[in-house]
């Protein structure tokens, strides 16, 4: 477990702000508590999704949409991309989403704040941060970066948080040792990197894949020490609408299952179903280099997740209490949150066995075949 010097300073988030998209709120109900729209038996869901479009990380999405998923569930899902978590948050806060994706941070500051948001399937379970650095580079560990300059997507990214408290985590002072400097992400990083602008650089396993297919470039990725077992994102609803809708909720989240043991069986095909579904997915010169591209995004996050191939035995939505328990010990030792949280006012379990109740070697299997539900 992370534990912050006695001599560090403790560390402040820049608190995410702005206005929902006004997409969002014509689609949105009143507040934290509000129903979900209902249309004779089926449960239209606004889900509120923490990027400007679906990737290679995100084939779920597509999938349980193409292959009828939600559908079986009784619900209809309209996405709605905000672009961070800070705004999903603000829009389940309000009641204009039912569901969104998150990282478990701001589900923490929100509920510090009074704020109704809970996580409830926990989708990346494991870090998904890396640090990269050109081949020949001698640093091969947070120590190695002091009097380093760091890129980041933005300085408020999670990230750049988290490089932080690593960095403290291995005896730094992060104000004084290292420097961070905002690139974006996929070429502008990866030139600041290659012209020596920045010794390293810190993101999404996702965002490396995509910035390096296709440019001639590998780099030496590895993780900070300590925050391992630090889950990414999660699924995430007000409290209230979890109780007044639980059949919505352990639906949406079997349909999610099942579209990750579809896309680990297929991801071809789940690819397929994203670009069909959502055009704006698609990234690069062609059809093919924006196949590659987002395959290859889906292969880094099966490794950073699952080491290559989900387990047999994998449960899917499932928190490990000690992990909960881990991020908010994390949140408040570094200045994230400023008070200690009940873990059982941000997340529950208790959808878990209804996520996991299918067959998941039929739905391997039709992903196999190429077949529909």
């Amino acid at each position: 477990m992370l534990r912050p010097s006695r001599t560090t300073p403790r560390l402040t988030l820049t608190v995410l702000a702005g206005l929902v998209a006004t997409a969002v709120a014509a689609c949105g109900n009143g507040g934290g508590g509000a129903a979900s729209s209902t249309a004779g038996d089926t449960t239209t869901i606004t889900f509120g999704v923490s990027a400007t479009a679906p990737g290679g990380n995100m084939l779920q999405l597509g999938i349980a949409q193409v292959q009828g998923y939600f559908k079986a569930e009784g619900i209809t899902v309209e996405p709605v991309f905000l672009g961070t978590s800070g705004k999903v948050v603000q829009a389940i806060a309000s009641g204009k989403v039912q569901i969104g994706t998150s990282t478990p941070d701001l589900v923490l500051q929100a509920a510090e704040k009074g704020q109704d948001v809970k996580m409830f399937y926990n989708w990346t379970s494991a870090n998904v941060t890396r640090i990269g650095v050109l081949p020949d580079s001698p640093i091969r560990s947070m120590a190695d970066l002091k009097g380093k300059t760091i890129g980041v997507q933005a300085l408020s990214a999670g990230p750049a948080q988290l490089a932080k408290a690593a960095a403290a985590n291995a005896g730094l002072n992060p104000d004084a040792d290292l420097k961070f400097v905002a690139v974006g992400t996929g070429a502008p990083a990866l030139d600041a990197l290659q012209r020596h602008r920045v010794d390293a650089l810190i993101t999404y396993d996702t965002l490396f894949s995509a910035m390096t297919t296709g440019a001639g470039e590998t780099l030496r990725l590895f993780t900070p020490d300590g925050v391992e077992d630090l889950f990414a994102s999660s699924l995430v609803a007000s409290a209230a609408w979890l109780k007044d809708n639980p059949g919505a909720a352990a639906g949406f989240g079997r349909a999610w299952a099942k579209a990750s043991v579809y896309a680990e069986a297929n991801p071809e095909a789940g690819v397929k179903m994203m670009f069909d579904t959502y055009p704006n997915s698609k990234v690069g010169a062609n059809e093919e280099a924006a196949t590659k591209a987002a395959l290859a995004q889906f292969e880094a996050r099966q490794q950073s997740l699952y080491g290559g191939s989900i387990p047999a035995d994998r449960k899917w939505g499932s928190y490990p209490e000690s992990a909960v328990q881990h991020w908010i010990t994390y949140a408040k030792d570094y200045g994230l949150i400023k008070s200690s949280l009940d873990p059982a006012t941000v997340y529950t379990n208790e959808f878990v066995t209804k996520f996991n109740d299918f067959d998941a070697a039929q739905v391997k299997k039709d992903a196999e075949s190429g077949a529909s539900s």
